[in-house]
């Protein structure tokens, strides 16, 4: 049984809720003394019990919790590419995986960088074939858009 105070319209009421049977939609209120059976709107009855929530014990208090820190992915200052073609970070994110190294051939098409951006992994692609000359970025890495990641030659 719950008991509340309502005021509606300036108008005050004492509502009693006595009983709300689960398997219906029906309730048993009683408002300013007069007993009711109300139809909850918009419910629909259950077909099987509800599940209990139970409290967590008190050592778990989030008050209690303390974060743990990690040290935050290299960032690496883009600089401007050498000779050649840069290939330019398309969206921020982090670099998962390079898979070229300097003094590689690579053909167009062909993935440079794995970057993971908005949870998703992303290829980037060579837009050219030719020789990398310069890698700007590591693993772990953190780059911007625009940032320059490759220099082809």
């Amino acid at each position: 049984m719950k008991d509340y105070s309502l005021k509606i319209n300036g108008q005050n009421y004492n509502v009693q809720i006595d009983e709300v049977n689960e398997t219906s939609t029906m309730a048993h209120v009683t408002v300013n003394g007069t007993p009711y059976e109300v139809e909850i709107a918009g419910a629909s009855a259950a077909s099987s019990s509800k599940p209990q929530v139970a409290p967590a014990p008190r050592e778990a208090n989030s008050g209690m919790i303390t974060p743990t820190t990690a040290a935050p992915a290299p960032r690496i200052a883009p600089s401007a590419p050498s000779a050649g073609s840069a290939i330019k970070c398309p969206l921020p994110g982090t670099v998962l995986a390079i898979k070229v190294a300097v003094g590689d051939s690579v053909t167009a098409g062909q993935t440079l960088v794995v970057l993971e951006a908005m949870k998703m992994e992303n290829n980037i692609d060579a837009d050219r074939s030719g020789v990398v000359k310069q890698i700007f970025v590591q693993q772990g890495a953190t780059v911007m858009e625009g940032d320059n990641l490759i220099v082809i030659e």
